[in-house]
């Protein structure tokens, strides 16, 4: 056993290794593309000069989806629901599009839009002639037009990382689910030889016994060895079981015999014990193995991605 379960802990030392050192590789990359640096953002704020003198420019505010991964420009987006009676709208939002440092294409900034009674095509987007400030119109409710202001924001130049929804679930972060397996894989090794430790470490040496129903140890040759502690939520099944020396040695105040505390009594004999621990132990060397050759897949997906 103690060769058995030195080999186990080589496997699981040099899965977890591999494991750690790819899952910092591929996770640096899914950062890196989840998250790609843009040259600008956009910031809510106050319409900041006078609004009946202002004038503003009207900016294109493209609505069609999916946008040319070559456009850069303010889109409209949102969610749309049908019922058998009306179409209603939610999560209205404006956004900027633009190719990130990396060259791929990404939402640099997202402004949320109020409707106030009206569609998203009533929408209208303005520039503040000679800033980088913009508006958002709709339908005015009242005779006011100034309540057909929605919402106002400034353009930030500046590099800036942005969430991208859109590419968390692609072919191109495989590497990474691989390594979630690979580590799953890890996990569960690392529980089943750990629950063989107790064996492995403190329990061989334990002496064996036979507990009756009556909550008496017998020994092999008959003997009576102590009894079992009676507490509630103790409960231990009549059979072979694995006691604690040194509580065996304690004298107690029943018939003369050691009362056995639950902590120090283990359900069953010592040939249950090293079966179970032996394939425990063979699993987590499977385990390790399957988490390794995940790894090694996972690295060779990523220098081929």
């Amino acid at each position: 056993m103690p060769q058995s379960l030195h080999r186990t802990w080589s496997a699981l030392g040099i899965a977890a290794l591999a494991v750690l050192f790819v899952a910092f590789l591929v996770g640096r990359d899914v950062v890196r593309d989840v998250y790609p640096g843009c040259g600008v953002s956009l910031e809510t704020g106050p319409f900041a000069v006078d609004e009946e003198s202002a004038a503003l420019v009207p900016v294109a505010l493209e609505t069609t989806e999916p946008v040319p991964s070559s456009s850069r420009g303010f889109q409209l987006r949102f969610d749309t629901h049908w019922s058998d009676i009306t179409t209603s709208h939610s999560n209205v939002r404006v956004v900027w599009n633009d190719v990130a440092l990396d060259g791929k294409p990404c939402t640099c900034g997202t402004i949320p839009i109020a409707l106030s009674g009206e569609r998203p095509s009533d929408l209208r987007l303005y520039r503040v002639e000679g800033t980088e400030q913009y508006v958002v119109k709709g339908r005015p409710v009242t005779n006011d037009l100034r309540n057909e202001l929605r919402e106002s924001f400034v353009v930030k130049h500046g590099p800036a990382r942005h969430f991208q929804p859109d590419r968390v679930f692609t072919a191109h972060h495989l590497p990474a689910f691989v390594v979630l397996l690979a580590l799953g894989a890890l996990g569960v090794a690392l529980v089943r030889s750990r629950r063989v430790m107790s064996y492995a470490l403190r329990l061989h040496t334990w002496t064996e016994a036979t507990l009756t129903r009556e909550g008496l140890l017998e020994g092999a040759a008959g003997q009576m060895l102590g009894a079992l502690e009676q507490v509630r939520g103790a409960h231990v099944l009549p059979g072979s079981v694995l006691v604690a020396p040194e509580a065996l040695s304690a004298a107690g105040l029943y018939r003369d015999m050691p009362i056995i505390e639950r902590r120090s009594i283990a359900q069953g004999s010592h040939a249950r014990w090293a079966r179970g621990t032996m394939q425990r132990l063979r699993d987590a060397q499977v385990l390790a193995v399957v988490s390794t050759v995940c790894t090694g897949l996972a690295f060779g997906a990523r220098l081929i991605a």
